[in-house]
C-alpha cells in the first residue's frame, strides 16, 4: 500500500489478483451453467458483462488496505475474501435495481433491462415481459449472494478464519437488508426524524464500509479494542458516503457522476436532506415540493422549485454539516487503530476522499 497525489494506492499486483479472482470466478461457473442449458450460460454471460463494466472495487480494495494496516502477512489468502465483497455489492446492486425498478446500470442496460428486451420479443404484453425479466435479475442476485459465500468457502484461510470471515459477511447481509426494507417502505409509511440516517446506517455503511473494514482487520488479528475502534470509523465513514452521495444526487454534474440529478426527487426518495426540508418548509413551500418530489412527471421547472427549496429550507447546509461532523468523529478514531503512521495517513485520505468526491 503506498500513497499517491493523496490517494490511497494498493499495489497493482494486488488488485490483478481481485480481478483474477473475479474473472476465474465467473468463467468457471459459465463453464458449469453450460452444461445445464444455453439459457443459463446467458444469465451468467450478461453478469459477467456488467461486472466489468462498472464499478471501483472500493469494497474489496478496503478489505485489503484494513487486512494489511493492522498487520496481515498473507494477502493472497484472503484476495477470495475480498472479491466476495465485491459480489456481495453486485449481488445488492442487482436487487436494488429490481426495487427501484431501474434497467440501467453503468450508462448501460442492466439485467432487468437486458432481459426485457430480449423477452420482448416473445411476450408482447410490456408488464408480462417485465415481470419475467425481474425473476431472471433476482435468480442473478441470489446467486451473487451464494457466490461470495463460495469464494470465502474456497479460500486459503483456516477454518476458525473462514467461519469467522463468513459471519461477517451473514452480518452485513442481515443489516443491508433491514436497511433496504425501510428504505424501501419509506416511499409511503410515515416515517420518523432520524430515519434517513439510520437508512443510511444500515444500508449504505454496513456492507460498503464496516463489513469490508473489519474483516480485513479481523482476519490480520485485531483485538477486540482496535476493530471498536474501526467500526466508529466505518460507520462514520459509511453515513458520510451516504449523505455525500445524496448530495450529488440533487446538485452533482451529471457528466461527471453519471447518475440523474432528478431521479432521487422525481422517486421521492426520502433522504437526509428530504427529510430535514420537509420538517422545516411552510405550507406553501411543502405544497411546491409535492408537485414534484415522488412525480414522474413533474415539469423542469418545478423538479428546480425542488432544488431551491433544499437549500432555501437549510438542508442542504445541514447535510453538509453532518458530513462534517462524521469526518470528524472517523478522524478521531484512527489514534485508536494503533497503526503505523503511514497507514494512519491512508486512512486519513480515505476520509477526503469519501467526502471530497465529485462522483
Amino acid at each position: 500500500m503506498s500513497m499517491h497525489n493523496g490517494r490511497v494506492i494498493l499495489s497493482t499486483e494486488h488488485m490483478r489478483l481481485v480481478e483474477a479472482e473475479i474473472t476465474s470466478y465467473f468463467e468457471n461457473s459459465i463453464a458449469q451453467a453450460t452444461q445445464i442449458d444455453v439459457s443459463y450460460q446467458q444469465l451468467w454471460e450478461v453478469m459477467y458483462g456488467l461486472i466489468r463494466s462498472g464499478g471501483k472495487r472500493l469494497r474489496p480494495r478496503l478489505t485489503l488496505l484494513a487486512y494489511e494496516a493492522f498487520g496481515g502477512k498473507n494477502t493472497q489468502a484472503i484476495v477470495p475474501v475480498a472479491a466476495a465483497q465485491e459480489l456481495l455489492h453486485f449481488s445488492l446492486l442487482v436487487h436494488d435495481d429490481i426495487i427501484d425498478r431501474d434497467f440501467v446500470r453503468y450508462g448501460s442496460p442492466n439485467i432487468s433491462g437486458r432481459y426485457k428486451t430480449a423477452y420482448g420479443h416473445f411476450i408482447k404484453d410490456e408488464a408480462h415481459a417485465t415481470h419475467y425479466a425481474n425473476a431472471a435479475a433476482l435468480l442473478g442476485g441470489d446467486l451473487m449472494l451464494a457466490g461470495a459465500h463460495e469464494l470465502i468457502g474456497g479460500s486459503g484461510l483456516e477454518g476458525a478464519q473462514k467461519s469467522k470471515a463468513l459471519s461477517l459477511l451473514s452480518r452485513s447481509i442481515f443489516e443491508v437488508a433491514g436497511g433496504e426494507l425501510l428504505d424501501t417502505e419509506s416511499s409511503f409509511v410515515p416515517y420518523s426524524s432520524g430515519d434517513a440516517l439510520k437508512i443510511a446506517r444500515y444500508k449504505s455503511a454496513g456492507y460498503s464500509f464496516v463489513g469490508p473494514l473489519v474483516t480485513g482487520a479481523s482476519l490480520a488479528g485485531a483485538n477486540a479494542k482496535r476493530l471498536a475502534a474501526l467500526r466508529v470509523y466505518a460507520v462514520s465513514l459509511g453515513v458520510a458516503y451516504q449523505l455525500v452521495d445524496d448530495i450529488l444526487g440533487v446538485f452533482g454534474n451529471e457528466n461527471e457522476t453519471g447518475k440523474s440529478t432528478t431521479g432521487d426527487i422525481v422517486e421521492g426518495k426520502r433522504t437526509f436532506m428530504a427529510e430535514y426540508a420537509l420538517s422545516h418548509m411552510n405550507d406553501a413551500q411543502t405544497e411546491s415540493f409535492f408537485k414534484a418530489f415522488g412525480n414522474e412527471h413533474a415539469s423542469w421547472t418545478d423538479l428546480q422549485a425542488v432544488r431551491d427549496l433544499l437549500v432555501e429550507s437549510g438542508a442542504r447546509q445541514e447535510a453538509e454539516r453532518l458530513i462534517a461532523r462524521y469526518s470528524e468523529e472517523a478522524m478521531q478514531a484512527i489514534p485508536l487503530f494503533d497503526v503505523s503512521r503511514r497507514d494512519s495517513e491512508a486512512f486519513t485520505v480515505l476520509i477526503r476522499q469519501v467526502t471530497e468526491r465529485s462522483k
